[in-house]
C-alpha cells in the first residue's frame, strides 16, 4: 500500500457510492457496523490568519461530512475507522468510514477496496496533470513584456 491513509477518502471520493456499496456489502455481510460518534453533515467555518498580524478572520463557509465507526467482525474483534470529507453526503461518508477501518487494518476484503483507491488516485492525478497543463498556458513572462515595451520606442 502506497498511497498514505490520509488520500483514502479523497481517492475513493471519486467513485460512485453505489459502486462503493456494493464492494462494502460483499465484504461487511456479517459485521456489526456502529457509529462511535453520529455521523455529521453541514457547514463548516474556514478561518485562516493574518500574515502581517496573525489575526484569525474567517474566510467562508465550507461543506463538511464526518464519520466514525466501529466495526465488529464475526470473531467479534473490533476495529474503528473514520473520515472528513468537503462534500454534504452522510451515506457516502459513512462507507467512507467504514472503508477507512477495513484497509487500515486489513480486513477480509480490503484489497477490493484498495483497488478502487487506486483507481481514484488514477482520476486525481489525470485532473490534477490537465490543471496543471491549463494553468502552463496561462503563464505570463513578464521580461517579455518589458523588452517588448522598448523595441517600441
Amino acid at each position: 500500500m502506497n498511497i498514505p491513509r490520509h488520500d483514502w477518502p479523497r481517492a475513493l471520493a471519486t467513485q460512485s457510492t453505489k459502486q462503493i456499496a456494493a464492494v462494502l456489502n460483499e465484504i461487511a455481510a456479517h459485521w456489526t457496523i456502529s457509529p462511535v460518534q453520529l455521523p455529521q453533515t453541514g457547514l463548516a467555518m474556514l478561518q485562516l490568519r493574518d500574515s502581517a498580524f496573525n489575526d484569525p478572520y474567517f474566510l467562508g463557509e465550507i461543506p463538511l461530512a464526518s464519520a466514525w465507526v466501529n466495526v465488529r467482525t464475526e470473531d467479534n474483534l473490533d476495529y474503528q475507522g473514520a473520515a472528513q470529507l468537503m462534500d454534504d453526503d452522510r451515506e457516502k461518508i459513512e462507507a467512507l468510514a467504514l472503508c477507512d477501518a477495513v484497509l487500515a487494518h486489513r480486513l477480509p476484503g480490503w484489497l477490493a477496496l484498495y483497488q478502487l483507491v487506486e483507481i481514484g488516485m488514477a482520476e486525481l492525478t489525470k485532473e490534477q496533470n490537465l490543471r496543471n497543463a491549463m494553468l502552463a498556458k496561462t503563464r505570463v513572462d513578464f521580461a517579455l513584456l518589458t523588452a517588448t515595451e522598448h523595441d517600441d520606442d
